[in-house]
Order: C-alpha cells, then sequence, then structure tokens
C-alpha cells in the first residue's frame, strides 16, 4: 500500500505529437521535477527519484533562509562524514545538543559568530546551562566548538570562537579506587555472570561497553584484541594467567564473552545487575568505570612503564600521567614503599657514617 503525499497532485497534459506526459506539482512549491542524474529514473509518487525531488522542494525554502548563518554550518556538518562516522550513541548524544544550538545561536549570521564578542554569549550561555547540569552544558558547548572547527576548516568561517574554554565541571573521583578491600568484597557476593564482567574489567582496563560487546572471536586463548567503540583505537593484549583460566572455563553460550542466562547482556539490564551487586558488597558510590582508573593504577604498581600502560588501555600517554596523579596517592602500597625506601636511605647513610669514624692515633703504634 503506497501512502498518499499530502500536497501532492498530478496533471496530464497531451504534446504536440499526441503522446499524454505527466506533470506533478507540489502545493506551494510548485512543479516536481528529476533532481539531476535522476533524469532517467522513473518519476512517480513512491518512487526514489520522486522522493528525492519532493524532500529537495520542501528542503529548498530552508535552505534560503539559512544561507549565511550558522544553521548552514550545523546542517552542512550534519551530513558530513565527520558526523555519519560517529558511533550512534555519540550522534544521538550530538543531536541533542545541535538541536540546543540551534534554538539558541542557528539564526545568527555568520558575520555574528565571527566576531570576538560571540564568545562572551557562548560562555554565558554555557554558564546558564551549568546551573541545571555542569557536565552537560560543558558537553553541548563541546559540540559548538567542533562544528565551528569543521565549519573553519572548510572556509565557511575564519575564526573558531568557542576554543579552548575552561570547564565548569570538574570530575574529582580521587577516592572512587577499587583497594584490595573493594575488590575482595564483590568478588565474595557477585554472581557468576557479573563477577566474569568484574575479573574482565579489572584485567583489561576496558570500558563497559566495549566489553558488553566483545565476542569469542576476539579472544584466542591467549590475547584480547578489540576495537574501542569509543576512540577506534586498537587494542591487542595478551591475558593473565588468573583472567586466561577464568575465560577457559566459560560455556560459550552466545558470541559475546559476557551473558546473562545464555544470551548477551542489555546495558539497561548489566546496571542493574551490577548495581544490586555493589549495594550487596556494601560499596556504595564504586563505578564500575572505576576500573579502568584501578587498572591503570595496578599497572604502574607492577612495573609498567607509561607507554606500555597507555597501549593497554588504549590512552594516550599524557592521559595515563593525569590518572596516575588523580589515583596513585589513594594506594597504601606506593606510601609503603615510599616509607620503606626513607628507611633504606637512612640505614645507608649510618652505615657511611660509621665506616667513615676516624682512626685513634695510637691504634697502628706497635706495642
Amino acid at each position: 500500500m503506497r501512502a498518499r503525499l499530502k500536497g501532492v497532485f498530478k496533471t496530464t497534459k497531451t504534446l504536440a505529437n499526441g503522446s499524454v506526459r505527466t506533470y506533478y506539482f507540489f502545493r506551494g512549491y510548485g512543479a516536481l521535477n528529476p533532481l539531476e542524474g535522476d533524469e532517467d529514473q522513473p518519476f512517480a509518487p513512491g518512487t526514489p527519484a520522486f522522493m528525492r525531488s519532493y524532500y529537495a522542494a520542501i528542503d529548498a525554502p530552508r535552505r534560503a533562509r539559512t544561507a549565511g548563518t550558522l544553521q548552514a554550518v550545523m546542517d552542512a556538518y550534519e551530513k558530513s562524514p565527520q558526523f555519519t562516522k560517529l558511533a550512534p550513541r555519540t550522534q544521538r548524544d550530538y543531536a541533542g545538543a545541535l538541536l540546543k544550538i540551534s534554538d539558541k545561536f542557528g539564526s545568527h549570521p555568520l558575520a555574528v559568530v565571527e566576531d570576538p564578542k560571540i564568545r562572551v554569549r557562548f560562555l554565558e550561555w554555557r554558564d546558564q546551562m551549568a546551573k541545571a547540569s555542569p557536565r552537560q552544558a560543558d558537553a553541548v558547548l563541546g559540540v559548538l566548538r567542533i562544528i565551528l572547527e569543521w565549519g573553519r576548516d572548510r572556509g565557511h568561517l575564519i575564526h573558531n570562537h568557542a576554543t579552548r574554554p575552561k570547564k565548569v565541571y570538574r570530575a574529582d573521583r580521587a577516592d572512587k579506587l577499587w583497594l584490595p578491600a573493594d575488590i575482595e568484597a564483590l568478588r565474595a557476593v557477585a554472581s557468576p555472570e557479573i563477577l566474569l564482567a568484574f575479573e574482565l574489567a579489572l584485567g583489561t582496563g576496558q570500558r563497559k561497553g566495549d566489553l558488553l560487546a566483545l565476542t569469542w572471536s576476539s579472544y584466542d586463548g591467549q590475547r584480547i584484541q578489540l576495537r574501542q567503540a569509543k576512540r577506534k583505537r586498537f587494542i591487542d593484549m595478551p591475558v593473565t594467567r588468573s583472567l586466561k583460566a577464568m575465560l577457559d572455563a566459560q560455556p560459550r553460550a552466545a558470541d559475546t564473552i559476557l551473558t546473562r542466562n545464555g544470551k548477551p547482556w542489555g546495558s539497561v539490564n548489566f546496571d542493574h545487575r551490577w548495581r544490586e551487586t555493589v549495594l550487596k558488597a556494601d560499596r556504595n558510590g564504586l563505578h564500575f568505570h572505576d576500573l579502568r582508573g584501578t587498572a591503570c593504577t595496578v599497572l604502574a604498581q607492577a612495573g609498567a612503564t607509561p607507554s606500555e600502560i597507555a597501549a593497554m588501555l588504549g590512552w594516550t600517554v599524557s592521559t595515563v600521567a593525569r590518572m596516575l596523579d588523580l589515583y596513585q596517592s589513594m594506594t597504601a602500597s606506593l606510601s609503603d614503599s615510599a616509607v620503606a625506601k626513607i628507611e633504606a636511605h637512612q640505614t645507608k647513610l649510618q652505615n657511611e657514617v660509621q665506616n667513615a669514624a676516624p682512626v685513634s692515633p695510637n691504634s697502628g703504634e706497635n706495642q
């Protein structure tokens, strides 16, 4: 059954050569004709060529209204590979930000967006949104910065006045590290399905989404290989002996390694079960994502270099350095090591002093 397109009507006309030709009109928009490249395609309501012409007619007045405005740059960005190649979740997040930006600044002429004074308006708008959610306010301004930078690279703009803003949201999770007591508490109460996810996160340092999507084909019995969804970085790492033993003992009930009742986890379902387990372990406030910082710290304590940690977690070396600055102060083993080094140094100094004690003048004379 073909739906009737509202506002579209047709008329036929007999040409001088006796043939009959059908013309289509879109009320308020004029005649509909094949677009360039569609001349040889069937042209009737419902055909691809017709629908392209139909939507182009609808969009034409809008393009005329938005020409020379920030909205035109935003529309072009949404059709670009930089947007269409983003992960579906990221596209959804960006779409919400784009609506807010469009409502506030979409109608602004590009000349206004180029004016340095616009930066004040950008930041004031961000600060106003931050009263409700500082994190979301930073995210929306971040999308605006990306759009302006995209437009600048393509010659739509000369300047990007949303660059390098100081963020209003600061996540302080310095006290949110999975310490040994926390790890043992969760192990004691976790179901086998949750425990496997926990050990996989602790042993690989990967994000929840990547682990829930991890398939058995990514594990060859010795190594795990995956492409991270967020940064598209390729990870290739060996598994520890303990994690290997756990993985090798798992039944392969589905394509994914992590399952519940033999089926892949849904993200929401997993979050509920994880939350129940954390509360049962009396570890409220610790997040699954904190296992990435924990893995980073454990690797550093084991002697891994920042470059080695970055290769395993899919971070940059600078990110590893920031994470270690944030988390390492929480580990008692580091303070134990520091005190042990102080005591060893003091003992060494005492020995040097004793060995350098002056010899008695008479000690070398013959009796």
